[in-house]
C-alpha cells in the first residue's frame, strides 16, 4: 500500500492560511487588543471617553482581520475609528500609533495603485493632525515640539511604508518566479510531447516502409510461386528461398522497432543500416515479382552520408512498392546521381493494368512519409504521373550540407 508522508506543522499552516486567509491577522487583531487595554486610557465602559475608546480598539481589531480579504474596507473603517477617538479622546496614545504603522504597511502590501498612495496620504495627514492639534502633549509642548514629534512620526510611518514597498517587491518577484517556473515545466512537457510525437511518427514510418514493402513483394512471389512451381520448380524454389529471406529481414526490422518502442533503447542495431549501396539487393528481391527494373547510377554512392542515404534507400523502396501495388508488371527505371553535396533520386515506371493510384487514400501514408524524409534533411520531393510513360515518377533531393 503507497504511503503518503505526513504533512509538517509549517505545511499545516500554510494550508490553513489558504483556506481561510483571515487566520493570519487573528494574533495581529489580539495583540492590538492587548496594547489598547496597557495604553491609556482604560478599556471599561465606566464613562464615555472610556466607552469609546473600548469600541475603537476592538472595531479596529476586528478590521484588523479583515485587511487581507477587504484592505480598502479594513483601512478605511480603522481611518473611521481613530477619526472617532480623536474626536472624543482627543489624546494620541500608543495604540493609536500603533494602528496607524500597521495601517501604513498595508497600503503597500494590501492595495493597488492609485488606493494604496491616496490611503498613505491619508494616513500621514491624519497623524500629522492629531499630533498637532492634540490639547495635551508633552506638558503642553511649544508648536517646535510638536513638529519634532510630528517629524518622528513621519518617518515611522515612512518606515512602515517602505517595509511593505519591499514586502509588496518580494511578494511579485516571488509570484514571477513561480509563474515562470510554471511556463518553463509547461514548455518542457509540450516538448516532450511533440518528441514522443515525433518519434511515434518515425516508428510508424519505418513500420509502414518495412512491412509495406516486405509484405507486398512476399504476397506478389507467393501468388507467383503457385505458377512457377509446375513450369519451372527451379525458379519456384529461389522465389520461396527469397520469400524466406524477406521475411526474416522484416521479422528483424519489427523486432528493432519494438525494443525501441518497449526499452526507449536508441542504440542503433548491429544488423547494418540499409543504403543507397543496397539498392541492387532490394532490386534483386523483387527479380520475381515484375518487369526487369533498370538501376543507373552516376557518382558515388558512397559519398552520401548514412542518415541521407537511409533516406534516400526508403524513398526509393517505397516507391518500387508502389509500382508492385499499383502497376504490376511495368517496367521501372532507377536513376541516382550523386553531387556535390546531395542526391537526386528519380523512379519512373511505364504505364501498366492499374489497380489504383498512389494518391489513393490508403496509399497516402506512403507519399507522405517519403515527403518527410525529404523535408527532415532539407530536401525537395515530388511525385505525379509522367507525360511521358504515362506511368508514375517520383523525384527527390536530399542536401547533406546541413544535416
Amino acid at each position: 500500500m503507497e504511503s503518503h508522508p505526513r504533512p509538517t506543522a509549517l505545511g499545516r499552516f500554510l494550508t490553513l492560511l489558504r483556506a481561510w486567509p483571515w487566520s493570519a491577522d487573528l494574533p495581529l487583531a489580539l495583540l492590538a487588543v492587548v496594547i489598547g487595554a496597557l495604553s491609556r486610557p482604560t478599556m471599561s465602559f465606566a464613562t464615555t471617553a472610556q466607552t469609546v475608546y473600548t469600541l475603537v480598539v476592538l472595531g479596529c481589531a476586528a478590521a484588523l482581520v479583515i485587511r487581507r480579504i477587504r484592505p480598502l474596507l479594513s483601512l478605511t473603517i480603522i481611518g473611521a475609528l481613530l477619526l472617532v477617538y480623536l474626536l472624543v479622546v482627543r489624546e494620541p496614545g500608543v495604540f493609536s500609533g500603533v494602528v496607524c504603522v500597521i495601517a501604513a504597511y498595508t497600503t503597500q502590501t494590501q492595495l493597488v495603485s492609485p488606493w494604496r498612495w491616496v490611503t498613505a496620504a491619508a494616513i500621514y495627514l491624519g497623524a500629522c493632525a492629531a499630533i498637532l492639534t492634540a490639547p495635551v502633549l508633552a506638558g503642553g509642548a511649544e508648536w517646535s515640539m510638536r513638529a519634532a514629534v510630528a517629524g518622528v512620526v513621519v518617518v515611522v510611518l515612512t518606515v512602515a511604508i517602505l517595509a511593505g514597498v519591499i514586502r509588496r517587491d518580494r511578494k511579485r518577484r516571488y509570484e514571477d518566479a513561480l509563474e515562470r517556473a510554471a511556463s518553463l515545466e509547461a514548455r518542457r512537457e509540450t516538448e516532450r510531447r511533440l518528441a514522443a510525437v515525433e518519434e511515434r511518427t518515425r516508428i510508424a514510418r519505418e513500420m509502414h516502409d518495412v512491412l509495406g514493402h516486405s509484405l507486398n513483394v512476399i504476397a506478389i512471389q507467393a501468388e507467383g510461386v503457385r505458377y512457377l512451381a509446375r513450369a519451372d520448380p527451379d525458379r519456384a524454389d529461389q522465389a520461396l528461398a527469397d520469400i524466406g529471406h524477406l521475411s526474416r529481414n522484416a521479422v528483424d526490422d519489427v523486432r528493432d522497432l519494438i525494443d525501441v518502442l518497449t526499452t526507449g533503447d536508441t542504440v542503433p542495431s548491429p544488423r547494418p543500416t540499409p543504403s543507397l549501396r543496397d539498392i541492387p539487393a532490394l532490386i534483386g528481391d523483387l527479380r520475381h515479382t515484375t518487369e526487369p527494373i533498370r538501376l543507373l547510377v552516376d557518382g558515388d554512392l558512397a559519398l552520401v552520408p548514412g542518415p541521407v542515404s537511409l533516406a534516400a534507400y526508403r524513398i526509393v523502396q517505397e516507391s518500387l512498392t508502389n509500382v508492385l501495388k499499383h502497376a504490376d508488371g511495368a517496367a521501372a527505371t532507377i536513376h541516382i546521381t550523386v553531387r556535390p553535396e546531395q542526391v537526386d533520386l528519380m523512379v519512373l515506371n511505364t504505364q501498366a493494368t492499374i489497380s489504383g493510384t498512389p494518391t489513393d487514400t490508403g496509399n497516402q501514408r506512403g507519399i507522405v512519409g517519403m515527403q518527410e524524409r525529404a523535408h527532415a534533411h532539407g530536401g525537395t520531393f515530388a511525385a505525379g504521373p509522367d507525360p511521358n510513360t504515362g506511368g508514375w515518377r517520383v523525384t527527390a533531393r536530399l542536401p547533406w550540407g546541413r544535416s
